[in-house]
């Protein structure tokens, strides 16, 4: 597998892909990324005005991303913002991992890990940032391993009984 990284996910040549990869993903994001109008937003308890995934990705399109691809397909991809601050992630600069998704066919071969080696090895003086809900354990998972540490948690932020907790990795 081969990872690619590009300056912005419009123009990367794998836009269709990246669009296909949040639609089989939408439900599996809490919340749905339909239901979100932004890859940074802030309030996700509740519902949204937003139309769908296009929204969403239409957020990103400016974002740097990074993609796994295998045999002319993308298989993956990471979408990051550079220096995103917000009231949890205050130190600059940083790399913050806002939208990952990987084809379920690939999934458990490190694809995500190698996502966050190669922002590191690409950027190894930023600390690097990300957020999820606490009950996504393969996330978790991937996270602990590579050192990350939870830097903030918000208490039923995604609906009850939902925490959104944000971790981060120090540069090396």
């Amino acid at each position: 597998m081969e990872y690619q990284y590009h300056p912005h996910v419009a123009g990367c040549g794998y836009e269709d892909a990246v669009i296909d990869l949040l639609t089989m993903a939408d439900k599996e994001f809490i919340p749905p990324l339909s239901q979100r109008g932004s890859s940074t937003q802030s309030d996700l308890a509740g519902g949204s005005l937003h139309a769908g995934v296009m929204d969403y990705y239409h957020s990103m399109q400016s974002q740097p991303v990074i993609l796994a691809i295998e045999d002319g397909t993308c298989l993956g991809f990471m979408a990051f913002k550079l220096d995103h601050t917000c009231d949890q992630i205050t130190v600059t600069p940083n790399l913050y991992a806002s939208t990952c998704v990987v084809d379920p066919a690939t999934r458990g071969k490190g694809v995500m890990k190698n996502f966050y080696l190669e922002m590191i090895r690409l950027y190894p003086e930023r600390m690097v940032c990300t957020r999820t809900w606490h009950t996504n354990a393969p996330h978790l998972h991937i996270l602990d391993k590579l050192g990350f540490r939870e830097i903030a948690r918000l208490k039923d932020h995604r609906g009850p009984g939902m925490d959104t907790v944000y971790f981060a990795r120090d540069p090396q």
